[in-house]
């Protein structure tokens, strides 16, 4: 038992020594991003800011020099012998493997519950292939990605890396009607332009990793707030004179839209929470669709 505890309590020091300066790297980053994006939130557009965001994944994965090797000298530095007893060290070493193992657990079962709901979903009829293929063709994406309707889903959301569904509650053209449903289409095409998935995927990779950092969340929270921001900065870029519509569309997902999902908190989609969508529709060009935006949330 006591050879276990040296080792625990080895491994918990390398850890420690590696993981405060990551922490405290990250959290200085996080704060100086959350003060620029308040500064330059009426300057800069959207895209440009959630970019600059991206420096939170180079502080999370690309430590400085001397954090490396203050990990090498913890990793085969000496260590107290015979120890019977966890140091805080080792504690804090055991209570990080739990949360991460807590926490890959819920996100395997997560995934696994998309993967079922993406092969249980019907495929769309005609003419929302369709319109699909318009969409495509307007925003320049010329991978293959499919388009599958569900009774399980809330709101539209895209997933896949490799091979992108787009996955859409099976009343919600019917209800919006056509218009509404290119510019909803464009705005998940516009995911998969910009590669949005794989972003998400490796915050959802450092959030379990540093599960432990709150400030790491509420970057989190606000890159996914920018990005669905940076989309509607295509999607209108892409409507062109059709650009009234967008405003509309959001509106309209506002109120038909009641409570996010258990799977849309885990996929890219136009809604993610009602809140965020009426942050966005403020600057929208059709004030009637604000108000609508405003009064559904």
């Amino acid at each position: 038992m006591g050879t276990t505890f040296e080792f625990i309590n080895s491994i918990g020091g390398a850890f420690v020594r590696f993981a405060w300066p990551i922490f405290v790297q990250s959290c200085a980053v996080i704060v100086l991003l959350l003060a620029a994006d308040l500064v330059l939130r009426e300057r800069v557009r959207a895209v440009r800011r959630y970019w600059l965001w991206m420096l939170v994944f180079v502080a999370l994965v690309l430590p400085t020099p001397p954090l490396a090797q203050i990990t090498r000298r913890g990793l085969t530095g000496p260590s107290a012998r015979g120890a019977q007893i966890l140091t805080w060290q080792g504690l804090l070493l055991m209570l990080w493997v739990a949360g991460m193992l807590v926490m890959a657990v819920f996100l395997i079962r997560r995934a696994l519950a998309m993967r079922r709901l993406v092969s249980q979903a019907r495929k769309a009829n005609g003419f929302m292939r369709d319109v699909l293929k318009y969409c495509c063709k307007c925003m320049g994406v010329k991978r293959t990605v499919r388009l599958k309707v569900s009774v399980d889903v809330d709101g539209p959301v895209v997933c896949g890396l490799i091979r992108p569904v787009i996955v859409m509650p099976h009343n919600l053209a019917p209800t919006l009607g056509s218009r509404h449903l290119r510019a909803i289409l464009l705005h998940e095409l516009a995911h998969v332009k910009r590669a949005d998935q794989w972003v998400n995927l490796a915050q959802t990779v450092l959030q379990v990793v540093y599960f432990y950092n709150p400030l790491l969340w509420l970057a989190n929270r606000t890159i996914r707030n920018l990005r669905d921001q940076a989309v509607d900065e295509t999607v209108l870029a892409t409507m062109g004179e059709k650009v009234r519509w967008y405003p509309e569309t959001l509106a309209g997902l506002a109120g038909f839209v009641s409570e996010p999902s258990a799977f849309g908190a885990g996929l890219i989609g136009v809604v993610e929470s009602q809140s965020v969508m009426a942050r966005r529709i403020t600057s929208a060009p059709n004030p009637g669709a604000r108000e609508r935006v405003l009064s559904a949330v």
